[in-house]
């Protein structure tokens, strides 16, 4: 018997894949959305927390960007 789990698949560079696998681990054990890290840059995730995982990165970009002094 074949088991099946849907997921969704991230692509990124290796800092981002950190960042998410980090904010997964910050989480209790019950909340933790990473399904199966496939290697540096690609991650196996569950689907419903698609938009947390949206709105943690728009965060850490904004907090992380950098503006010339006008």
């Amino acid at each position: 018997m074949v088991n099946a789990i849907k997921g969704l698949f991230i692509s990124c560079d290796i800092p981002m894949a950190q960042f998410i696998i980090n904010m997964n681990n910050s989480l209790p054990s019950s909340q933790k959305f990473i399904i199966h890290v496939l290697d540096n840059t690609h991650l196996f995730v569950q689907p419903h927390m698609t938009e947390m995982i949206k709105s943690a990165i728009s965060e850490f970009r904004e907090q992380n960007s950098y503006e010339k002094p006008g």
